[in-house]
C-alpha cells in the first residue's frame, strides 16, 4: 500500500481513510502532528517535538517523535510523513481541511458548506499549551470561514428565489452565532418571503429575547425597521445584489483640487519663509490632498506617514521614514560615522561591519541625533518639500527625533538645508508631546497653523462635477447637503450610490448620520468577497509596516490567493499598496472584526513578527491583545531592554511597568516586584536628566 492512497479526515472525528481502510482511528498527538504539517507545511523536528511534548528534555522529545512516526508507518504501511530534519506530509497524501481551504479561497461557498465538523473534533490538548492554542486557533478560523460562507450562500440563494434552501443556511448561521442580528434578519426576511409572516415576527421576538438575555441590549435599528416592514407587508421580494462594482478612478482621486485657494496661499507663504506648516482639520476634510498637490507644484518632494498604532512602539515612525527615504536613494554616499549610528535602524549597515555604540547618556543621544540629521540631509538633497502625513499617530521618541532634525539641526549651510515640512493632523488628536512641540514652534515664529474648514455648497457642487459621474440634480443636492462640506464624506456617499445603483434616482431617505461615515464604509466592506475581507482584517490587526506576505502568513493562506484578494481591495479603493487608502477605512475594518477573530489574528500576528524579528513592543502588544498575557509579559520585558539600549527612558519605564502589571495579574508576585522596581529606577534616572 502506498502513501497516495491515504486521506486524512481532520474535520470532525480525526481518522485516516484509504481504498482498503474505511476509518483508521488516530491517537490525539498523531492526529495533531498530521494536522499541523497539513496546515503549517514543512516543519523542523525540533519545533514539532517542542509543541507535542513541552517540558520534556529535547533528546527524549525527539525520541517520542521517532516512536510516533514508526507507529504511524506500522499502522498504514506507508511513509505518510517524509523528510529528515524537516518533516512534511507525503506528496500525494490528501487532507480534507486543505481541500476545504482551497475551495473557500476560490469563493466556492456552496461547496465549502458541505464540509462539516470541527477541526480535530472531540480531542483535547489542554496539557500541551502551545498545541492547544494552535488547535483552538484553527477551530476558530474554520468557524469564521463557515460563517462567511453561510452568509454568502444566504444572499445568493435568496437572490435566486431559493427561499427554503436560504432559510436552512440562515438557521445554520444562527447556530454558529446566536447574537448575530444579520443572521436573525435573514431568518425573519426568509420566513416572510416563504409566506409565513407569523414565523417572521416570531423570529424577531426571539431575537429580542436572545439579545436581552445574552448582551443586555435591544435590536439595532435595521432589525426593528425590518420587523416594521414585515408587520406592514412591505418587505422587498428580492434581496439587493451584493455583486462587486468597479468604482471610477476619479472617485478615488478627484482630478482637481477645489475650494482651497486661501489655504494654498498660506502654504506658499510659509514655504517661502522656510517655516513648518501645520495643516489641521477633521478626518476627511482634505488635508493630505492639499499637502500633496502643493508639494508636487514645487518640484521634487518626499512623503512620510504616521500609522495607527505607532504611538505604542518607540521609533516606529522614524524607522519607517528613514527606510522609505533610503529605498529611494540607494546610491547615496553615507559617511562611516553616520552608518555606525544608523546601524540601529539598518541591518545592512551591520552586515557591512558597522556596530552601533551604546546610548547611555545625553552625549550619546546627541551624537545619534546629529547622525540622523546628516543622514536626512543626504537622503533629501534636492527635495523642495517634505510632507509628514497623519502627524497625530507619531510615537513620542520619533517626535523627539523630528524636533531635533527640524529645529537644532535643520540648517547645514546656505545650499545644504533640509526642506521645511508640511505636517497634517486631525484637529484635537495630537499627543501632549506633539502639542508641546507645535506650540513651541508657533511661539518661536518657526511654524504656522492652517486650519481646513468644510467646503461650501458651490465648491461641493464643483467637486461633484469634477468626478464625471452622471447623477440627477436631486442626488447632487442631496449628496452635497448630506456630506456637509466634507470631501471624504461626499466621495463615500457617491461610492455608496454607485454601488447601490442610486445615482439616477432620488437621494435615499435613510442613510447613517454624516458623522457616522464609518457605517457607509461598513456597507462597502460587506460587498467584498470573503478572502478580501479576511485580508483587510489581517492588515488592520497588523496596523502598520506590513506587506502582502505578512498578511498571508497571518491568515495562514496561500500567498497567491491573498495577492488576488489584495487586488480586489485595491480595486474597491480599500487599500493603496501596503496601506489603507484612508485611516477612516482602517477604523471601519478594525471596528468590524468579531472579538474571537480579533484575538486569533493578534496571536497569529505575534507569531509572524516573532519569526521575522519584529519590534518587541509590537509582539508584546499582539500577545496581550490576543489574550496571552504570559507571553506578553516576557516581550514587554524585552521591549523595556530595547528602549533602554537607545536611551528612551520614558518608553523603557512604560514597558517595564506593563510587564509588572501582567505578572501581577498572573499571580507572579516576585517577577512583578522586580519589574516595578526596574521601572521606578528608570523613572529616577529620567528625573535627574
Amino acid at each position: 500500500m502506498t502513501a497516495p492512497s491515504w486521506h486524512l479526515r481532520m474535520l470532525g472525528t480525526a481518522h485516516l481513510e484509504s481504498a482498503h481502510e474505511l476509518g483508521l482511528p488516530l491517537e490525539r498527538k498523531t492526529a495533531a502532528l498530521l494536522a499541523y504539517l497539513a496546515l503549517e507545511g514543512p516543519t523542523r523536528r525540533a519545533r514539532l517535538s517542542e509543541i507535542l511534548w513541552p517540558g520534556t528534555r529535547e533528546a527524549a522529545a525527539r525520541n517520542n517523535l521517532v516512536h510516533l512516526l514508526r507507529k504511524l508507518k506500522a499502522a498504514t504501511g506507508a511513509d505518510l510523513v517524509t523528510g529528515g530534519e524537516i518533516l512534511a506530509l507525503a506528496k500525494d497524501f490528501t487532507v480534507d481541511a486543505l481541500t476545504a481551504r482551497e475551495i473557500f479561497l476560490r469563493g466556492e461557498y456552496g461547496e465549502f458548506t458541505r464540509f462539516g465538523g470541527e477541526v480535530l473534533q472531540g480531542l483535547t490538548y489542554d496539557d500541551v499549551p502551545d498545541l492547544d492554542e494552535w488547535v483552538e486557533a484553527q477551530r476558530e478560523r474554520s468557524r469564521e470561514w463557515r460563517r462567511i460562507a453561510l452568509r454568502a450562500e444566504v444572499r445568493r440563494l435568496e437572490a435566486e428565489g431559493e427561499y427554503d434552501e436560504a432559510l436552512t443556511r440562515a438557521v445554520a448561521l444562527l447556530d454558529l452565532d446566536v447574537v448575530s442580528e444579520e443572521a436573525w434578519r435573514s431568518v425573519m426576511r426568509l420566513h416572510y418571503l416563504r409566506g409565513d409572516r407569523p414565523a417572521a415576527l416570531k423570529a424577531y421576538h426571539k431575537c429580542e429575547e436572545v439579545l436581552r438575555e445574552e448582551l443586555g441590549v435591544s435590536p439595532l435599528p435595521d432589525t426593528t425597521e425590518l420587523a416594521r416592514l414585515i408587520e406592514a407587508n412591505r418587505v422587498p421580494s428580492v434581496a439587493p445584489s451584493r455583486g462587486a462594482t468597479i468604482l471610477p478612478v476619479t472617485v478615488l482621486r478627484p482630478p482637481v483640487l477645489v475650494g482651497r485657494e486661501r489655504e494654498w496661499a498660506l502654504l506658499d507663504e510659509a514655504w517661502r519663509a522656510g517655516k513648518v506648516a501645520y495643516l489641521a482639520g477633521a478626518p476627511g476634510v482634505g488635508k493630505t490632498r492639499l499637502a500633496l498637490d502643493f508639494a508636487a507644484s514645487k518640484g521634487e518632494f518626499m512623503v512620510n506617514q504616521g500609522r495607527p498604532g505607532d504611538a505604542r512602539y518607540p521609533k516606529s515612525s522614524s524607522v519607517r521614514a528613514f527606510h522609505n527615504l533610503y529605498a529611494r536613494a540607494p546610491g547615496v554616499e553615507v559617511p562611516d560615522w553616520v552608518k555606525r549610528e544608523m546601524a540601529r535602524y539598518f541591518p545592512e549597515f551591520v552586515e557591512q561591519g558597522f556596530e552601533a555604540p551604546p546610548i547611555s547618556n545625553e552625549v550619546d543621544l546627541l551624537r545619534f541625533h546629529q547622525a540622523m540629521t546628516e543622514f536626512l540631509r543626504l537622503l533629501t538633497s534636492g527635495h523642495q518639500v517634505h510632507v509628514i502625513d497623519d502627524f497625530q499617530y507619531f510615537d513620542e521618541a520619533s517626535l523627539e527625533d523630528g524636533a531635533y532634525m527640524y529645529g537644532n539641526g535643520s540648517v547645514s549651510g546656505e545650499s545644504q538645508h533640509i526642506a521645511p515640512p508640511i505636517c497634517t493632523f486631525r484637529k484635537g488628536e495630537l499627543s501632549p508631546g506633539a502639542e508641546a512641540i507645535v506650540r513651541a514652534q508657533l511661539e518661536a515664529g518657526q511654524a504656522v497653523m492652517i486650519e481646513l474648514e468644510p467646503l461650501g455648497d458651490a465648491h461641493s457642487d464643483e467637486l461633484l462635477s469634477s468626478l464625471g459621474v452622471p447623477a440627477s440634480a436631486s442626488v447632487r443636492r442631496g449628496a452635497a447637503r448630506y456630506a456637509g462640506g466634507n470631501p471624504l464624506f461626499l466621495l463615500e456617499t457617491v461610492k455608496h450610490l454607485i454601488e447601490t445603483d442610486r445615482l439616477g434616482a432620488a437621494f435615499p431617505e435613510r442613510l447613517p448620520p454624516p458623522k457616522k461615515v464609518g457605517e457607509l464604509l461598513s456597507k462597502r466592506l460587506e460587498r467584498l468577497s470573503a478572502p478580501a475581507l479576511q485580508a483587510a482584517r489581517a492588515a488592520a490587526v497588523l496596523q502598520s509596516d506590513f506587506d502582502v506576505e505578512q498578511v498571508a502568513e497571518t491568515l495562514g493562506a496561500p500567498l497567491m490567493s491573498v495577492a488576488e484578494a489584495w487586488e480586489e481591495l485595491e480595486a474597491a479603493q480599500i487599500v493603496q499598496g501596503a496601506r489603507f487608502s484612508h485611516d477612516l477605512i482602517y477604523e471601519a475594518v478594525e471596528a468590524g472584526i468579531p472579538g474571537t477573530v480579533r484575538a486569533l489574528l493578534h496571536r497569529s500576528a505575534a507569531r509572524v513578527l516573532e519569526r521575522s524579528g519584529g519590534p518587541s513592543a509590537r509582539i508584546a502588544h499582539h500577545w496581550q491583545a490576543g489574550t496571552k498575557p504570559n507571553l506578553a509579559g516576557e516581550w514587554w520585558l524585552r521591549a523595556g531592554e530595547d528602549a533602554l539600549a537607545v536611551y528612551q527612558l520614558a518608553d523603557a519605564e512604560r514597558f517595564f511597568r506593563l510587564a509588572a502589571e501582567v505578572f501581577e495579574a498572573q499571580g507572579e508576585a516576585v517577577r512583578a516586584r522586580q519589574a516595578f522596581e526596574r521601572a521606578a529606577s528608570i523613572r529616577e534616572t529620567a528625573a535627574a536628566r
